[in-house]
């Protein structure tokens, strides 16, 4: 998407000269749909995802609604094509276009925990159904991504990007399944983090 790109080119450079930024894990991102779920302690997090995959791999973040009715911020959001979600409510319009994303082959970011976090409050209990939902229905595996809780200016900010979470291999349907997947993905995001903080 040529207006995705732009910004990219645009947000990214500067996001570089501020922080040192790490990425690793690169070589786990499949080619085609999935869902991408990480933590989410900043309004930069979604910055750092795109930077890990770089300017050509265009994908749809689910974001609050709220965002899209601030000026300018709101502008952006549709332009790259975000899918907008009321927390307040089983917003069905927002899951069908995710799951609708990914069956047309495209890779959907999702915050499971559905707010920024603290950093030391993070884990597997606050993360939502709704992100191994969305993969469950739309076919597609879940790829665990951590970025850095703690983030200062001109300090290093670790991106891990896990392996794919088969999510055809749990067993059972419907909401248990959805559980099992989504703390599956939490701990193994939870796990990246904890590894990749005591090795930085």
């Amino acid at each position: 998407m040529f207006f995705y790109k732009v910004l990219y080119c645009i947000a990214i450079p500067i996001l570089r000269m501020v922080y040192r930024v790490k990425i690793t894990g690169r070589e786990n991102i499949p080619e085609g749909a999935v869902v991408v779920c990480g933590n989410h302690t900043s309004l930069m997090d979604a910055f750092f995802v795109a930077m890990a995959f770089g300017r050509k791999e265009h994908m749809a973040y689910m974001a609050k609604i709220e965002l899209f009715k601030v000026p300018v911020i709101g502008f952006l959001m549709r332009k790259i094509e975000a899918i907008p979600v009321d927390r307040g409510a089983a917003d069905m319009l927002a899951l069908k276009t995710a799951i609708a994303m990914l069956k047309s082959g495209k890779k959907v970011m999702i915050f499971p925990e559905g707010t920024r976090v603290d950093g030391d409050s993070a884990s597997e209990d606050g993360a939502k159904t709704g992100a191994a939902m969305i993969a469950c229905r739309g076919g597609a595996d879940m790829l665990p991504i951590y970025i850095s809780t703690k983030k200062r200016l001109f300090r290093r900010v670790n991106v891990i990007v896990g392996a794919p979470v088969k999510t055809d291999s749990f067993e059972g349907a419907g909401s248990a399944k959805y559980k099992k997947v989504i703390r599956h993905v939490f701990e193994e995001i939870l796990r990246m983090g904890k590894e990749g903080e005591n090795n930085a």
